[in-house]
């Protein structure tokens, strides 16, 4: 086990990654504890999620669990094959997958402000997108990280990249749980 583990830290890139995400985790850490203070002293906190909704979120995971998978695969293809050309196109699978959960997102985002009416004005409203919003710019940097591993895989870490790409995974389950599961509405199931 000892030897799995090591490898996570076993250069600068990844060792700098790891700080990027403690510091990203602290970040989201204190958002999070915002909304729950919001939460408690709101008289009104809508439940704006059904079905449909928790539908998308499954559909927003699944994106995203592919791009780091198909970006841990890219890196495994880098170190055994003897040409880059199929490491990039796991790269690129891994790319896209993060460009369709971005587009995904703001759907979501269009869906709630536009037409439940519960934009930034709205304490549930504020939190919901500060705590997607930060998700989705943290994704935004992570698919541009990706497209610098993919000018060339051979020299550069993509381990690193899929490292950071892992926590945001991780961070999504934590906002399905905290935002659309806490506040979902599914007595018409």
């Amino acid at each position: 086990m000892t030897p799995y583990i090591t490898q996570f830290a076993a250069t600068r890139p990844r060792r700098l990654t790891g700080l990027f995400i403690a510091a990203n985790f602290a970040f989201f850490l204190a958002l999070l504890v915002v909304m729950f203070y919001l939460k408690a002293m709101s008289l009104d906190w809508p439940v704006p999620f059904h079905f449909a909704s928790l539908l998308m979120v499954t559909a927003l995971t699944m994106f995203n669990l592919c791009g780091s998978v198909t970006l841990t695969i890219a890196d495994r293809a880098a170190k055994l094959e003897a040409k880059s050309e199929p490491a990039v196109r796991w790269v690129a699978i891994a790319i896209c997958s993060w460009f369709v959960f971005l587009f995904l997102e703001i759907v979501e985002w269009v869906r709630l402000v536009f037409i439940e009416n519960l934009g930034p004005h709205t304490p549930f409203g504020l939190t919901f997108l500060a705590l997607t919003g930060a998700h989705w710019v943290a994704a935004t940097g992570c698919l541009g990280w990706f497209c610098y591993v993919a000018a060339d895989v051979k020299k550069r870490d993509i381990l690193a990249a899929a490292l950071y790409s892992y926590f945001l995974n991780a961070w999504w389950l934590v906002l399905v749980f905290t935002l659309y599961f806490m506040n979902a509405d599914l007595q018409g199931i």
